[in-house]
């Protein structure tokens, strides 16, 4: 394996939903940003709201359970995934 294909893969592997699917709204007094995109399984609108400086720890690289320690772990997973709480109701009920 190549240098460079190990980095795509790790780049693809390294991807969160929030960054390549959603839009964002950056809070400035309240110090946040609220990132919108489409649940995977429902096709509806679901929003997260997540601290900038949980964001920025997220963004270096630490574990989502150690960046986002404000966040559930419901939105947690939308964040990664990309499926909100209502379409793991719909995958699994």
């Amino acid at each position: 394996m190549t240098r460079r294909l190990f980095y795509k893969i790790l780049g693809g592997v390294m991807t969160r939903y929030i960054h390549s699917n959603c839009t964002y709204v950056q809070n400035y007094n309240e110090g946040t940003y609220t990132f919108t995109g489409p649940c995977r399984v429902t096709g509806k609108p679901y929003s997260v709201t997540i601290l900038g400086c949980e964001l920025w720890d997220l963004n270096q690289g630490a574990l989502i359970q150690d960046a986002l320690k404000t966040v559930s772990a419901e939105d947690r997973e939308f964040v990664c995934s990309g499926t909100s709480p209502e379409g793991w109701e719909k995958l699994f009920a």
